[in-house]
Parts: C-alpha cells; structure tokens; sequence
C-alpha cells in the first residue's frame, strides 16, 4: 500500500535537519509523486535526525521551549559540516 499512500515513515525523512534529506518525499497523501519526480528515497529511520540545520544541538531540537523559542531567535551558523 506504501507505493500508493504516504507512509509516517516515508515522509519523516522529509524533516532531517540537513540537505539532501530535507529535499526528498514531499508526499503527504500519494507516494506515486515523489516516484515520479525523482524526490523519493527510503532512509533508515533509525538514522533521521530531525530539526533544523541552524540548531543541530540535540537539546534545541527535542525540548518543546526550545523548539517554541527558535523562530525568535538570532540566525546562527550551522556547527557541524555537512558531510557528518
């Protein structure tokens, strides 16, 4: 059913907090479109770390009070390489 419908699972890997990963599966009902368009991937779901690539400190992505604060807060680069 999953080549037909969007899966939790097929579109979680949409919200990595780094590229290329964030670029893939857009899908939300129908999976048919990202096969079509080039956009689908299957990542190891146990390997997805979500967030964005500004805060890629664990504790900024997985406490609600910072998640709540980050759209106020200044821009900051990225801290890790994208090659990690």
């Amino acid at each position: 059913i999953s080549y037909l419908l969007v899966s939790p699972d097929m579109h979680k890997t949409h919200h990595h907090y780094r590229l290329p990963y964030t670029d893939k599966n857009y899908g939300n009902i129908f999976s048919v479109w990202d096969r079509l368009f080039g956009t689908y991937a299957e990542f190891d779901r146990d390997n997805i770390v979500y967030g964005v690539d500004v805060f890629p400190d664990e504790k900024k992505n997985n406490e609600i009070g910072s998640l709540l604060k980050q759209p106020f807060e200044k821009y900051q680069r990225p801290t890790m390489s994208q090659t990690d």
